[in-house]
């Protein structure tokens, strides 16, 4: 054995090393724009329902301006994805889109009328939708030096911990200076961080990926049968199939709400807390569940899916308490892994150059399907709440054979990289 042959698994671990430090740096950095990012707009979310009553808005304008708001978002995401593939401008797509998102927010400090609140509730969602599928097909390529899995699940984890911090403090700034619009202007502040960082971001993404794309994504470029032409293969549409059957079943958290405050189990000021605490959870799963699918794939997420679509008839079946908490929990438990793993198994079955389009596609038909879902939730709910527990449950069920069938491909493509 010479020299040169036993030098080439130290240098091997060399590479390892850089490739997991550069990916880790990158992936909290995306994290903390995320983090900033959710601080502004949830944060904004929480008293928007309030501020657009003072500004003249009916309960009807309320729920269209909303609706408008999130349409506008998730039919954007898959010309916005597909572009940035054709174009490769994935940079650009994430700072107009952050741009547009973050300054339309403190923006509406100065709205004199709910259809200026309007224009603006649509602008942040426009700015969402933009920079969402690019950002991810970006992200993508940041974790292949640590694993797909826990790469997104960190970011997830510090997307979510903004999610908590931003409406707690648009709450404290409510108590201490009593007006909408200040606490609104208030978050011109984190808005300020987030741009800040998505610019560090990008400049240290140029000069990290190169460590990253040498060590690992060069391989999955040679070796990947999916990196040829093909272009999006069967089992991402059984994929993305899979993923429309668990958002058209998941019960949307107002629903929840309106249930357990109905059946008197929670008073008004606990539900709040009911949903921090599911957020938290999601953030805890995040993590887990991305380890956990670097090592088995996309077979780790049935478990939690499982659980997931248990919470529905644990909250609206039985009229206890303790039950409905358990729901709760299980409900942030799927949560978690929407937010986390499913994006790393959908970046695991396309390769890099489409990963933009698929990301659009997968924003879009999972947006769809939980506004259909909502929809045919909130009707069963006028009849029986059995229906909404049976209908959720199964829907998110019948989604399991679809994901087993998917990790064969998953499988595959990790013993092409390791081979």
């Amino acid at each position: 054995m010479g020299p040169e042959h036993s030098q080439k698994p130290f240098l091997s671990k060399i590479k390892a090393s850089a490739s997991y430090s550069a990916s880790l740096q990158l992936v909290l950095l995306f994290g903390f724009v995320s983090l900033t990012a959710d601080m502004t707009y949830e944060g904004a979310r929480s008293i928007l329902g309030p501020f657009l009553s003072t500004v003249g808005a009916t309960g009807s304008a309320i729920g269209f301006i909303a609706g408008l708001g999130e349409l506008t978002g998730y039919v954007v995401r898959i010309f916005a994805g597909s572009i940035g593939d054709k174009t490769k401008g994935h940079w650009a797509f994430v700072y107009l889109g952050y741009f547009i998102n973050q300054i339309a927010v403190p923006l509406l400090a100065l709205a004199r009328s709910w259809p200026q609140v309007a224009c603006l509730v649509v602008l942040e969602r426009l700015g969402k939708g933009i920079r969402s599928p690019s950002r991810d097909a970006l992200l993508s390529t940041a974790t292949e030096g640590m694993g797909k899995g826990i790469g997104f699940g960190i970011h997830e984890a510090l997307d979510q911990l903004g999610a908590m911090i931003g409406p707690l403090l648009v709450s404290l700034a409510m108590i201490y200076w009593k007006n909408y619009r200040t606490a609104l202007g208030f978050l011109f502040i984190p808005a300020f961080f987030s741009l800040l960082f998505l610019f560090i971001t990008h400049n240290r993404y140029k000069k990290a990926i190169h460590a990253i794309t040498d060590s690992q994504e060069e391989l999955e470029r040679e070796d990947s049968p999916s990196t040829t032409k093909a272009g999006l293969g069967k089992e991402f549409w059984i994929y993305i199939t899979a993923l429309g059957f668990i958002a058209m079943g998941y019960v949307d958290f107002p629903l929840i709400a309106y249930h357990l405050g109905k059946r008197g189990l929670f008073n008004e000021y606990e539900l709040p807390l009911l949903y921090t605490l599911a957020m938290g959870i999601d953030a805890v799963v995040a993590l887990v569940a991305g380890k956990l699918f670097d090592k088995s794939g996309i077979s780790s997420m049935i478990w939690p899916i499982i659980m997931g679509s248990l919470a529905s008839p644990l909250i609206f079946v039985f009229p206890l308490q303790t039950l409905a908490l358990v729901g709760m929990i299980f409900w942030g438990i799927g949560l978690g892994v929407q937010e986390s793993v499913v994006r790393a198994a959908l970046a695991s079955l396309v390769p890099p150059p489409i990963r933009g389009r698929a990301f659009g596609i997968y924003y879009f038909v999972f947006g769809l399907f939980w506004f259909l879902g909502s929809f045919v939730l909130g009707f069963l709910y006028d009849h029986s709440t059995l229906y909404v527990a049976v209908c959720s449950f199964l829907l998110q069920i019948m989604a399991i054979p679809m994901l087993q069938s998917c990790q064969r491909k998953v499988s595959e493509l990790k013993n092409n990289v390791q081979n």
